[in-house]
């Protein structure tokens, strides 16, 4: 790292690592202005480790921050006088934070990395990071999760070189992310100000909603030994997820609403997907994007389907760019050969 997670029109989530127990703290502003002093607190003690974890808030929407990353090693943290060594830094950075009032907005999307991290480099460079805003990745970027070296070896180090410690990453958790003996760690690593996997964010003309879609295979599948609760889970964020559409002004004022989730099935579910389905409906939702297939599908609205959205499922070896005005919406997907897949506009209701 450093790298920035999950950021809003008000706040910025940036995340690091260190060698060895440090405390940690940002220094932020305007322009080349760093006066701003964001430092982690715990229950009135700060955090010593190798993981640091700094959350941005009151932010200005649609400006331009630069930010320095600082670790200070502890070598010995006794009860007085602990033992320290010097600062470590990096940074000068720089990154804008979202805009609902912006007339437009670009992100890249892509999905099912698969610990491949060749696969990784190839999608990066087939990602104009000059007009992209942000990224998002809609899951399985693994086949499971054993470990914090396994984690960053294989997606959040190659995936970081793309976002240049600049441009924030959107995440949406895939099936294979709760498997595998660090899986309970991972919001860890992908940090949200909410705590959660499922959230929303506001990006010039689009309403973004992200979701879990799970699993997808049942609770008492045998090979998960009686560890997974998803069943409970899922009913807890489709509550959320209809409170959302629901009290939520700008989601009837925004020009688009799209939806980024793993599985286009929307997960296994009790009783099938028809409520998520049907939320998404009443909230207008005009884009649905997806993956977990590793092919590319394309599903427009029409009276033989079952869904009134737009819904994209995007392959592995490709990028989904959307770019959003006050009047369309269009994706192009593009192989990382440079191919054009599919070319999409969806216009404003």
């Amino acid at each position: 790292g450093p790298y920035l997670v999950a950021n809003s029109e008000t706040t910025a989530t940036i995340v690091w690592l260190t060698d060895t127990p440090s405390h940690a703290k940002v220094l932020y502003g305007t322009g080349s202005d760093l006066s701003e002093t964001a430092e982690p607190q715990v229950d009135g003690l700060v955090p010593v480790g190798t993981r640091h974890v700094v959350h941005l808030s009151g932010l200005t929407p649609g400006t331009t921050y630069s930010y320095e990353v600082v670790a200070t090693r502890v070598v010995n943290l006794k009860a007085y006088w602990p033992d320290k060594g010097l600062d470590i830094r990096s940074g000068p950075h720089r990154f804008t934070t979202f805009d609902r009032m912006s007339p437009a907005v670009s992100f890249s999307v892509v999905t099912d990395t698969h610990e491949d991290t060749k696969r990784i480099q190839r999608l990066n460079q087939a990602i104009d990071w000059e007009t992209t805003d942000f990224l998002v990745h809609t899951g399985d970027a693994f086949h499971w999760i054993d470990s914090e070296e396994h984690l960053f070896r294989s997606w959040l180090r190659p995936t970081g070189a793309g976002l240049a410690h600049s441009k924030p990453l959107i995440f949406a958790r895939g099936n294979h992310e709760l498997r595998g003996p660090f899986a309970r760690q991972l919001l860890d690593y992908v940090p949200t100000p909410e705590g959660r996997f499922y959230y929303a964010r506001d990006a010039g003309p689009v309403h973004l909603i992200v979701l879990d879609t799970g699993e997808d295979k049942p609770d008492d599948t045998n090979v998960y030994a009686e560890l997974n609760r998803t069943a409970p889970y899922r009913t807890e964020e489709l509550d959320w997820f209809r409170q959302h559409v629901n009290t939520t002004a700008r989601v009837s004022t925004a020009p688009f609403r799209v939806i980024v989730m793993h599985q286009p099935e929307w997960g296994w579910l009790t009783n099938g997907p028809d409520a998520w389905v049907g939320t998404a409906d009443a909230a207008g939702v005009d884009l649905v994007i997806a993956g977990h297939r590793h092919r590319f599908s394309y599903t427009a609205p029409g009276p033989d389907v079952e869904h009134s959205y737009h819904l994209l499922v995007v392959g592995q070896d490709q990028v989904a760019r959307v770019d959003a005005t006050v009047t369309d919406l269009t994706v192009a997907v593009t192989g990382t050969d440079g191919s054009l897949v599919h070319t999409v506009t969806i216009p404003r209701r």
